[in-house]
């Protein structure tokens, strides 16, 4: 797994990461909800990415490579060549061929996201500054939509809808599984950008779903698409990660709910 804070697990109570962090680290739930025999999830991803994201983008692809993996996820990994610095559209659009560039190198299935419009997202996480345009977002999309159609190995997950539709607190299908309206607004923390331990673990059945049908976890019997399962499975994993959750601060199993 490569990227930015979304896949390496973030929360704005620790910005610098904390005992509660690893709830919120989406390999976790990949984890969780892989039936089958399968190497822990290498987490490569880290909430720094913004600071550089070419530099931070080469060094967890080669990291990934130099593993020989069979899969590469990166659903948050193009997200800071779209956003950041750089007013003009097409800065940002020069950045992000620089991203696409850096992916490929891959070879075995890759699963990215694209670029959502995170325009709601709290002033202290992002500023107006680093927002893209509506029309650069777009052009984004459409240049990662013909990049992917050319490489067989490469899918491409709607990061948007799923943002999108928990912020209004609308019905999300995966996996013909339903999660009504009204109940999916969970999904994303309070700064309206980063997905809470109940996201991650639907993100992860998104990202699951979307595997290309010649791999093993994309069979039915392969996935546990029980996005409850996964969340609880995934968050008590996280609690165990810690030395000491009750004394450190870890919020109780009591405190999350899945929808």
């Amino acid at each position: 797994m490569v990227g930015a804070s979304a896949s390496a697990g973030f929360t704005e109570s620790e910005p610098l990461g904390g005992p509660t962090t690893p709830q919120y680290c989406l390999s976790r739930y990949v984890d969780a909800a892989l039936l089958v025999p399968h190497e822990p999830v290498r987490n490569l991803a880290h909430a720094m990415f913004f600071v550089n994201a070419e530099a931070a983008g080469r060094y967890q692809i080669d990291q990934a490579l130099n593993a020989r993996p069979t899969l590469v996820i990166g659903v948050d990994f193009l997200f800071w060549f779209c956003y950041g610095d750089g007013p003009a559209d097409k800065d940002r659009l020069q950045r992000f061929e620089k991203g696409l560039k850096l992916l490929e190198s891959v070879e075995c299935p890759l699963v990215l996201g694209d670029i959502p419009d995170a325009s709601t997202a709290s002033n202290d996480i992002l500023s107006a500054e680093e927002i893209p345009s509506v029309a650069a977002m777009a052009a984004a999309n459409r240049r990662l939509k013909a990049w992917a159609a050319t490489r067989r190995q490469v899918v491409v997950v709607s990061l948007s809808e799923f943002m999108r539709a928990a912020l209004a607190d609308q019905a999300i299908t995966v996996h013909g599984y339903p999660l009504p309206g009204g109940k999916t607004r969970i999904l994303l923390q309070d700064d309206r950008l980063h997905p809470s331990p109940p996201g991650c673990a639907v993100l992860a059945l998104v990202i699951l779903d979307a595997v290309p049908s010649t791999q093993s976890a994309s069979s039915a019997d392969a996935v546990r698409w029980n996005s409850k399962e996964v969340f609880r499975l995934g968050f008590n994993a996280a609690q165990g990660s810690t030395n000491n959750p009750a004394k450190q601060g870890a919020a109780p199993a009591g405190k999350q709910s899945a929808p």
